[in-house]
């Protein structure tokens, strides 16, 4: 059996479309089961969930790995494919996932991930994408976890998701090569459509992508990777909360005041301090 896990939250305006077009694949559907893993969402996402979904599991791990991580727990199927709540399907994407995974010899499967609401920002991350797909030369695949896939003994060879929410199916990557002996594939069949809504904002995408790998490859502080807002609430002020720049502004600031320059001209009378 397949089973295709998504984390929501608040995603009632995107769901429905996702979970219709899991709903109408070409595969039996007692073949794959879908699960919706839901972070407390405060809108209609519950609902929809449960129209749709073989079973709405309530998040108890933190961050969108831990989501995703729930979402196998609660899973029966012996194939795991990861999927966002913005994301399209064609109706052949689980049966060519099937033969990549079954009748291929292949532990790991994804493919590009498009989108469907196009905007020069989309094109852009399109284009950056795309170099991923060098690092195959060297037997390492970048995967994404709106369009990723996997046996589950290799996911549990690999103790599955970290309870992180930025580069959790990065960090998935890169244990998987370290591995060394997990087969992956890169299908260009294996097409997914997803929203360049997070796209509003190309500057921040990118500072949060860059502070991601700062906290994983420089002071492996897994803590940071955790949160981040919504990419609907980025502006310059959040994300110099979220980097950290105001305190660091600050305790410059603060230095800046205390530093006296040596070479400044002292009015006649003043000492120096003991």
């Amino acid at each position: 059996m397949i089973s295709v896990i998504i984390p929501t939250k608040n995603e009632e305006e995107h769901l429905t479309y996702c979970l219709r077009s899991l709903q109408t694949q070409n595969l039996d559907r007692n073949d794959y089961e879908i699960i919706v893993v839901d972070g407390n969402s405060t809108d209609t996402t519950q609902t929809i969930a449960e129209r749709y979904a073989d079973r709405v599991v309530v998040q108890q791990y933190m961050g969108i790995g831990g989501a995703r991580k729930d979402g196998v727990l609660a899973s029966r199927g012996d194939l795991l494919v990861f999927t966002d709540a913005d994301t399209l399907h064609r109706a052949d994407w689980l049966d060519i996932i099937q033969k990549n995974l079954t009748t291929g010899d292949y532990d790991v499967c994804t493919g590009p991930i498009l989108f469907y609401d196009k905007n020069l920002r989309a094109e852009l991350l399109q284009l950056w994408r795309k170099q991923y797909n060098l690092l195959h030369l060297f037997n390492f695949y970048w995967l994404i976890g709106s369009n990723m896939a996997m046996k589950r003994s290799v996911y549990e060879k690999i103790n599955g998701h970290r309870e992180i929410s930025i580069l959790d199916d990065y960090d998935i990557s890169v244990r998987m090569f370290k591995e060394g002996d997990i087969s992956c594939l890169y299908d260009p069949g294996q097409e997914v459509y997803t929203s360049a809504r997070r796209l509003t904002n190309l500057l921040t995408y990118f500072m949060i992508f860059l502070y991601g790998h700062y906290h994983y490859h420089i002071t492996h502080d897994y803590r940071r990777l955790l949160t981040y807002p919504h990419f609907n609430e980025m502006d310059l002020n959040v994300m110099i909360e979220v980097l950290g720049l105001g305190e660091m502004n600050k305790k410059l600031a603060d230095a800046a005041a205390k530093f006296v320059n040596p070479f400044e001209k002292k009015e006649p009378g003043v000492k120096d301090d003991d």
